[in-house]
């Protein structure tokens, strides 16, 4: 099984995602793309705006993550946000948010399909992702 949903630690705001992991490079580059937006106020507010530039990495067993940053000149780097892996035979596509409304609740910037009981529909949100700064 190569897909894994993602959910991060409960003192970052980050909504969980679903991530075919049968790359695990361009699998790593969904989940920053995916949480970084949420976690560029959060390391401002911390004093800490340059840990935005960051990826994310896994242990080899696929069941925990984090982000790093890494200042390789300044001889410094910082792990944070936490992530726990679990296996899942939900499509990457699908967020597997079950609730019939018109926003997600698992991934408010979420426009994808979505799990309705036995069903997948798509829907548009009514609330953005975070914008970039």
């Amino acid at each position: 099984m190569t897909t894994y949903r993602i959910e991060f630690g409960p003192a970052w705001p980050v909504p969980p995602i679903t991530v075919d992991y049968s790359d695990r490079t361009a699998a790593a580059r969904t989940v920053a793309e995916h949480a970084i937006p949420h976690l560029k106020p959060v390391l401002a507010a911390k004093g800490h705006p340059e840990f935005a530039d960051c990826f994310f990495q896994t242990n080899r067993e696929l069941t925990v993550g984090q982000f790093m940053w890494l200042n390789l000149a300044g001889e410094k780097a910082a792990q944070f946000c936490p992530a726990r892996l679990t296996p899942t035979d939900l499509d990457p596509d699908i967020c597997g948010d079950t609730w019939d409304d018109e926003v997600c609740e698992l991934d408010p910037g979420h426009d994808g399909n979505h799990l309705n009981g036995h069903a997948t529909v798509g829907w548009p949100n009514r609330y953005p992702q975070p914008a970039a700064r």
